[in-house]
């Protein structure tokens, strides 16, 4: 692909400017304030549009930064390129009031669909992020905290674990941790639920035992008692049985003795007496003590055993949902095979990424060491990503971390990298695009880079500020 027109309809301090490009190496040269980043971010914003931020994010987002400076409600460009040796014109308009974009092969006039992918399918499917991470290289600059060669390490293990400084493997299982996390978290609620679920039932149970404890030894009570009651009738009734029998026998010894005899008439009294007594009490005790209190324990009896099956019936009905609370709920059951499945998506990645990191990773470093011996004349043979993720530099057989070199060696070995992980990823031969990328390089560090890309066969566009870049090529 080649860029041949950039215009400027309406975009940031640019207003109705055309720029056209050539092959080869195309040099943008302009002090600060000149418009160099606004050229590039239009570049950008062609190929992969521009959408405003939303809430506080609009006030400083690129959208809101590069809004034209005359008429912003008029926000538009128009580019120009070859893909395929077919000449296209892409056109956007940014503003909310005409949004859109329409890409036209101009050689035959077909009109292409944005919407269907096809602006991505001539792009060679590379992405806004994947574009900033090769083909669009500014100078190596550190995160806060970090350092320029950890930054560099870390720009460089990603690319090694997935084929791309975009893609973050670890940021991706990260994610697939804490989506574990989270669901174990689940299944730790669902699971205390559940045990305070049986925890409730149990106790309910522990109350009907009790319960049913308690009328078990009052049925005991009952049974003593009707025990008790008939031991005690049966012992008066053989008392006043008794009695009866000796009063009958004192009336017949009298009755017997005669008359006249004192002694007889004193057996007759006693006799009648004896036999008064047994007849009343035993007439009276039949009739209102015992068949009253035995009916009453035959009552009391009837009731604790009715009571007591109620309560075994509702032990039965308890210990069978108990039962079934110790089978895992629906839910339970769930969130195990979504742990499951996240389990298995995490070992699927490691592995997988294992697998391509070996291959690319391989292919990486040789590509970048073949194009980091061209730029430093020989100085550097051989570029490598160790097991450890942390970068190597060879020198006449010498292993060099490459925290130990200058930083103008470090921008070189970013610039190898990047040159040979576009060279990987894009199918579609994208233009370089170096922005101040040169900052640290000395005379003959940049010209030995300058070479190199006059040599590659792609579009090369430089934004400087230095007139350097333009004297050297001219010797090219």
């Amino acid at each position: 692909m080649e860029i041949t027109e950039l215009y400027l309809k309406n975009f940031g301090k640019f207003s109705e400017r055309h720029f056209f490009l050539n092959k080869g190496i195309h040099i943008f040269y302009g002090e600060n304030e000149y418009g160099k980043t606004t050229i590039y971010e239009f570049i950008k914003a062609m190929f992969f549009g521009m959408e405003r931020g939303r809430g506080r994010a609009a006030l400083n987002d690129k959208f809101s930064r590069y809004e034209p400076w005359n008429n912003p409600n008029y926000y538009a460009g128009v580019m120009r390129f070859v893909s395929g040796g077919k000449n296209f014109r892409l056109e956007r308009h940014f503003d909310r009031y005409s949004k859109g974009a329409s890409l036209v092969c101009e050689d035959d006039g077909e009109e292409l669909s944005l919407e269907d992918g096809d602006l991505e399918m001539l792009l060679g499917q590379v992405t806004s992020e994947s574009f900033e991470n090769t083909v669009a290289i500014g100078q190596l600059t550190a995160k806060p905290g970090s350092g320029l060669a950890e930054e560099l390490n870390n720009y460089a293990a990603n690319l090694y674990e997935t084929g791309s400084g975009a893609v973050n493997l670890n940021a991706a299982l990260d994610m697939l941790r804490l989506r574990k996390k989270t669901v174990e978290q689940e299944m730790k609620r669902s699971t205390d639920k559940q045990e305070r679920k049986k925890d409730a039932v149990r106790q309910e149970i522990q109350y009907i035992e009790n319960d049913e404890k308690r009328l078990q030894n009052e049925l005991e009570d009952c049974y003593g008692k009707i025990k008790s009651e008939s031991i005690e009738e049966r012992t008066e009734n053989t008392i006043y049985k008794k009695l009866f029998i000796t009063g009958s026998i004192g009336i017949i010894a009298g009755l017997l003795g005669g008359t006249i005899s004192m002694f007889s008439w004193v057996l007759l009294a006693a006799g009648l007496t004896i036999l008064f007594i047994s007849i009343v009490k035993y007439r009276k005790i039949d009739k209102n003590g015992y068949q009253t209190n035995q009916q009453k324990l035959q009552w009391e009896k009837q009731r604790i055993q009715e009571e007591i099956k109620e309560k075994q019936i509702s032990l039965q009905n308890l210990r069978e949902h108990l039962d079934e609370l110790e089978m895992p709920s629906e839910e339970a059951s769930k969130l195990k095979v979504t742990r499951q499945a996240l389990l298995l998506a995490q070992d699927k990645i490691q592995e997988v990424s294992q697998s391509m990191a070996k291959g690319f990773g391989d292919t990486l470093n040789e590509n970048a060491s073949e194009i980091l011996e061209q730029i430093t004349n020989g100085r550097y043979t051989k570029l490598l990503i160790d097991t450890q993720l942390s970068m190597v530099l060879y020198k006449d057989g010498v292993r060099i971390p490459v925290e130990r070199v200058s930083r103008g060696t470090m921008e070189q070995v970013y610039f190898a990298l990047r040159m040979a992980v576009m060279d990987l990823l894009c199918e579609e031969p994208q233009p370089i695009i170096l922005d101040d990328a040169f900052v640290y390089y000395d005379e003959k560090r940049l010209k030995s880079v300058l070479k190199w890309l006059s040599e590659q066969e792609r579009q090369v566009i430089i934004f400087s500020c230095q007139k350097r870049e333009q004297e050297i090529v001219k010797q090219f």
